[in-house]
């Protein structure tokens, strides 16, 4: 890996775990909804005027009612139901149990799309799930007892 690739995945994975400790910060003052709302709204300006610097905002408004639905579905649901859990966990669990999104895509093409799950991919899967078990295990409770 080339160090300026090194330096990027840094500055990324930096980036995206301060968003949830703004959001563990900004979600009681503002509301969870109300905090996600502006959080997309500024990404989807932001967006709009790269994609009409590109010559591109025709093809995505002749598209907008399916990209509605999926940036909802993907993108504005998710974003508040992390907003709302970041009213009560801390933002470094939150950022954990949200880096099993990968995992349960897996799982769920699996299931609706009838992608094979090879044992490497079964393996990969459960390395991921046992991870995220060590991290945020001690943190979970179930009926009142510490998970891990």
């Amino acid at each position: 890996m080339a160090t300026r690739d090194a330096i990027d995945l840094l500055v990324l994975g930096a980036l995206w775990g301060a968003s949830f400790l703004f959001i563990r910060i900004a979600a009681p003052e503002f509301g969870p909804a109300p905090l996600i709302f502006v959080r997309v709204a500024i990404a989807a300006a932001l967006l709009g005027v790269i994609l009409r610097h590109r010559g591109l905002l025709t093809a995505v408004w002749t598209h907008r009612r399916p990209l509605l639905v999926l940036g909802v579905i993907n993108t504005a649901v998710p974003f508040t139901l992390f907003a709302y859990a970041g009213l009560t966990l801390p933002a470094g669990l939150n950022s954990v149990l949200n880096a099993t999104v990968p995992l349960f895509g897996a799982l769920t093409a699996a299931a609706w799309l009838g992608e094979r799950l090879a044992p490497v991919r079964l393996a990969g899967l459960a390395v991921g799930f046992g991870g995220v078990l060590v991290l945020a295990g001690p943190k979970l409770a179930l009926a009142g007892q510490a998970f891990a």
